[in-house]
């Protein structure tokens, strides 16, 4: 699971901690509960096993122990409640937690992923972008059920995928999945019975969800379930058409933007000491990474119930599918199945890293530099098609490919530079190694690369070389 640095590039960021900037501090989310809002608590049950498959549907897909985790399936029932109104019902939905499996091991964070139904099945978007940096960190992070179409009625939904597993699941549609995800919450961290995180001791609950998941917790926040506080701090990923205003913000929350969600006219927040927004150049809504972990990785085991793979597996895959465009691939160009290449997981990384820190210590991300716009309000662009403006990472800084990332539905593609087209603009290998050398020390000091993923990064330029002629000799600066 750790992608080391190569050698000179760890020497470059020595010293750097997570990011080369100073911190500042911001209010952090932690004044008291709204009484308004009250939390109930809910009947947790399980670990849930048996059906027809012998394993959870969308249980990891690799073998979690000689990671030093673990994965459990449980049921979660209560009576939810709709705000503003107060109308009532009960419900029964499920959670996988995935965890440390002592404390020694365990960072003290909880993060909940409203996973995606926009497919009508569910998709753990940030869960699947994030999870190396998670178990790295000693995070525990739970896939939450929170919609109905995540639970029934198509092939890939729990009902029918294992109808005598799931034969008890009852969601009573989503507008009471708000309510239901802050019981989840507090199941998490104050167990009044069953404890889904094996006696683990929590400190914090992050949320995060992404393209309709995020304009769930968009909702969340507006509607006043974050004023309950169970949940600390919210990563809301590629809200696409929720206006993006928020009403008011009694917690800290990350926005992360793709290109395909770029907008001119970005209202200011309710409260600017609780709020950043990232906007990163050259991102997709969705991505090549996201689609082939799934098709890959995840997709054995929950079509033909492949039993999981060594825990190598994937690592394995991580380098095979993280391209960012320097090589070329049968895929660049499969918009829906794969998506555009450019890296949005060194961004959740990155913002996960931070709201953990935003909410534990009070201090808050740097606000990242705006997407540039045209006179037409439309998201400005180079002569590569590259998005101007944003958080520029490496990729994009010194560009090998371009990212058609608005368009083709929501995958867009990429178009990787032809060797003559990498030749006229880097003359050899070893003057584009330096190049993004000096953009990834960059993006580190900057704060919005952590200097694991600027190593993950470097190995990718570093192999690379193949598609010069000439390698150069290399003696960066």
């Amino acid at each position: 699971m750790k992608h080391m640095a190569t050698g000179l590039l760890a020497l470059a960021l020595a010293g750097c901690g997570q990011s080369g900037v100073p911190e500042t501090t911001a209010r952090a989310g932690q004044a008291k509960p709204d009484d308004a809002f009250p939390v109930a608590n809910a009947t947790v049950t399980g670990p849930v096993t048996g059906g027809l498959r012998g394993h959870a549907l969308w249980d990891s897909w690799f073998e979690l122990e000689p990671l030093g985790y673990l994965d459990e399936e449980y049921f979660v029932s209560g009576r939810a409640r709709v705000q503003p109104d107060g109308e009532e019902a009960d419900y029964t939905t499920r959670i996988i937690v995935t965890r440390p499996g002592s404390d020694a091991d365990f960072n003290g964070t909880v993060v909940l992923d409203w996973v995606n139904v926009t497919a009508q099945f569910e998709n753990a978007v940030d869960s699947l972008e994030s999870h190396a940096y998670l178990m790295r960190h000693g995070y525990a992070f739970v896939h939450v059920s929170a919609q109905e179409r995540g639970v029934c009625c198509t092939p890939l939904t729990p009902q029918v995928w294992d109808p005598v597993r799931y034969a008890a699941l009852d969601h009573p549609g989503d507008d009471w999945a708000h309510d239901m995800f802050a019981q989840i919450a507090l199941a998490l961290r104050a167990p009044a019975g069953v404890d889904p995180m094996g006696g683990l001791r929590v400190k914090r609950v992050l949320a995060m969800g992404q393209s309709q998941s995020a304009q769930k917790l968009h909702d969340y926040v507006n509607l006043g379930y974050a004023r309950s506080r169970v949940i600390d701090g919210i990563l809301i990923h590629g809200d696409v058409g929720s206006g993006k205003a928020f009403t008011e913000l009694p917690v800290p929350v990350l926005q992360l933007l793709s290109d395909y969600e770029a907008d001119a006219e970005e209202p200011a927040p309710a409260d600017p000491d609780n709020y950043r927004l990232w906007e990163i150049a050259g991102t997709a809504h969705t991505d090549q990474y996201v689609g082939l972990h799934q098709i890959e990785g995840q997709g054995p085991r929950t079509l033909a119930n492949a039993p999981r793979q060594l825990a190598a597996a994937d690592a394995d895959l991580h380098r095979s599918v993280g391209n960012y465009g320097e090589q070329v691939t049968p895929f660049d160009g499969v918009c829906v199945a794969a998506g555009a290449s450019f890296p949005m997981r060194y961004a959740v990384d990155a913002a996960l890293d931070y709201l953990n820190r935003w909410t534990g210590k009070g201090h808050a991300p740097p606000a990242g530099p705006r997407f540039a716009f045209d006179e037409a309000g439309a998201l400005a662009r180079d002569d590569d098609y590259n998005a101007l403006g944003g958080i520029r990472y490496p990729p994009i800084e010194v560009p090998v490919a371009s990212y058609a990332s608005d368009v083709c539905q929501l995958g867009g593609f990429t178009v990787p530079f032809t060797e003559l087209q990498l030749a006229m603009r880097y003359p050899t290998h070893a003057d584009y190694f330096c190049r993004m050398q000096a953009a990834t020390r960059q993006s580190v000091m900057a704060g919005f690369l952590l200097p694991e993923d600027a190593g993950d990064l470097m190995e990718r330029v570093e192999s690379a070389a193949n598609r010069w002629l000439d390698a150069g000799v290399r003696d960066c600066p």
